[in-house]
């Protein structure tokens, strides 16, 4: 298998992992690492809606997602470039 997509793939799920804790917490106002409130960042009405209904992990997700595939296929291309 190529080399690249192995990297790509890794690095996809490491930050499919990151983007997911950050969103969750984002959207709890809670740090994940010591579990004290703070406001990490905007929240649109969207995702306060989704807090209050209990739904917000799986938006988490859906955002990490989108996220983890667009940062990847940067990655790639830029490892297709250079390497």
């Amino acid at each position: 298998m190529n080399i690249k997509i192995i990297i790509t793939i890794i690095i996809f799920f490491g930050l499919l992992i990151i983007n997911y804790k950050g969103a969750v917490g984002r959207i709890e106002r809670k740090n994940q690492t010591t579990n004290e409130f703070q406001n990490l960042g905007p929240i649109s009405e969207k995702e306060e809606i989704a807090f209050m209904e209990g739904r917000h992990k799986r938006l988490a997700f859906f955002q990490s997602f989108l996220g983890s595939i667009i940062w990847s296929i940067i990655i790639y291309g830029i490892m297709s470039i250079f390497i």
